[in-house]
């Protein structure tokens, strides 16, 4: 039996379902394969995890319809601090001078999860296929063919479009044969939950070491003590499974002495896992009737956490220029989408490597260099203003929901 759709999306974790809805929102209607059932442990996407919004992406999900969902379920970054471990420079954003009601949230994954599902359900334009195991991509001039496993039968689909949101590690990639560049760090990010004596008033924290950036990002807490942090902590591979093996007193230690007394004494240490730290970039992002988006097109170090809001930004503008079309795998409606996500794309990833590489090197001229640039981003307000557009995800999205429009 085949089926056939406007639109297939391949993967339905935040990039693929978030697509989904915006698709949904514009009436056109799709069909969602997922590999694993939306409870279980196993699903990548909705885990323990925290992901860091921007401005721009909380102006996409109040497009979507979504924004008192998302807001209700996450914790606002209204400041954010910035510093050199071991130096005197820094730098301070703060929603206030900037104009905004806050500059982003943050989200536990699963939480997330729970609201796009739930958004999903409720769009009658959306059919959803989990677990669903696709077997093959076949194309020809005028469709996509997929060949996939649900319910233990094999099923054909043929789409206009086949939207590839299946992950960094992506097989329908490599059956298009598309390329992708991979850089390894030999570092692994260690992440869990933490508390703090002192509450954290909404400030999301980074901190440049020797080996590689500590983040701890504010998240809501059922006590409302507003102590509650996630930490996402960059250390050489060689590292990780003596920090992840160290009691709670031992890590909590280490921890202070890296990020310093600004939250007082770490109260609680939650479990910890660690995740490889390696970029990997594909190009071109579309082939044939075949686009990627998310972690498939492009996955990045976590130090500026701009992965996820990168990928909400390719949602917004596929989105805009699929609505322009009539045939939505038509190779001129593709061209345009990857023509208009370059110059972000590229910014992005050029401003994560720089990061991870210039606060990585220890040579002392450098070291100088940029905390003289940190302190000129404190106290000149045009520095400070271009810091903070980025910040926010709002350099080069020009899209409707980006601006927080519907149509």
């Amino acid at each position: 039996m085949q089926t056939h759709y406007p639109i297939a999306i391949i993967g339905g974790g935040m990039a693929g379902a978030s697509l989904a809805i915006a698709l949904a929102q514009q009436g056109i209607q799709c069909a969602v394969f997922e590999a694993f059932e939306p409870s279980s442990q196993q699903q990548p996407s909705f885990d323990d995890r925290t992901v860091a919004l921007s401005a721009a992406s909380l102006n996409i999900f109040h497009a979507l319809g979504l924004g008192q969902q998302v807001l209700a379920v996450s914790q606002p970054i209204d400041n954010i601090h910035v510093s050199d471990q071991g130096n005197i420079g820094f730098a301070r954003l703060q929603a206030q001078e900037c104009g905004v009601e806050r500059l982003g949230a943050v989200i536990e994954n699963w939480q997330m999860g729970n609201v796009l599902n739930q958004a999903m359900s409720e769009h009658q334009t959306i059919d959803y296929f989990a677990p669903a195991k696709v077997k093959s991509l076949q194309q020809d001039k005028d469709s996509a063919q997929l060949t996939l496993e649900y319910q233990g039968q094999e099923r054909q689909v043929e789409a206009q479009l086949v939207v590839l949101a299946d992950g960094a590690r992506s097989p329908l990639r490599s059956q298009l044969h598309i390329d992708s560049q991979i850089t390894d760090y030999g570092k692994s990010a260690i992440v869990c939950n933490i508390a703090t004596q002192q509450a954290h008033n909404n400030w999301a924290f980074e901190r440049f070491t020797k080996d590689g950036p500590l983040a701890l990002l504010p998240i809501s807490s059922r006590q409302q003590t507003g102590s509650r942090l996630a930490i996402v902590w960059s250390k050489p591979n060689d590292k990780i499974d003596e920090y992840l093996s160290m009691s709670e007193s031992d890590f909590a230690r280490e921890l202070e002495h890296t990020f310093g007394a600004r939250l007082g004494k770490i109260t609680k240490v939650g479990e910890r896992k660690a995740f490889p730290l390696i970029q990997q970039v594909a190009e071109p992002i579309f082939r044939g009737r075949a686009v990627l988006i998310g972690n498939a097109a492009q996955s990045l170090h976590p130090i500026a956490g701009q992965g996820f809001n990168l990928a909400l930004r390719d949602v917004a503008v596929l989105t805009e220029v699929l609505t322009q079309a009539e045939d939505y795998g038509n190779y001129e409606i593709l061209r345009r989408y990857q023509q208009q996500r370059q110059p972000d794309r590229e910014q992005t990833l050029m401003v994560t490597e720089t990061l991870a590489r210039l606060f990585a090197n220890q040579w002392a001229p450098l070291s100088i260099s940029r905390n003289l640039i940190l302190k000129a981003m404190d106290i000149t307000p045009a520095a400070k203003q271009l810091f903070a557009q980025g910040a926010m995800g709002f350099n080069f999205d020009n899209s409707r929901l980006a601006a927080g429009t519907k149509k």
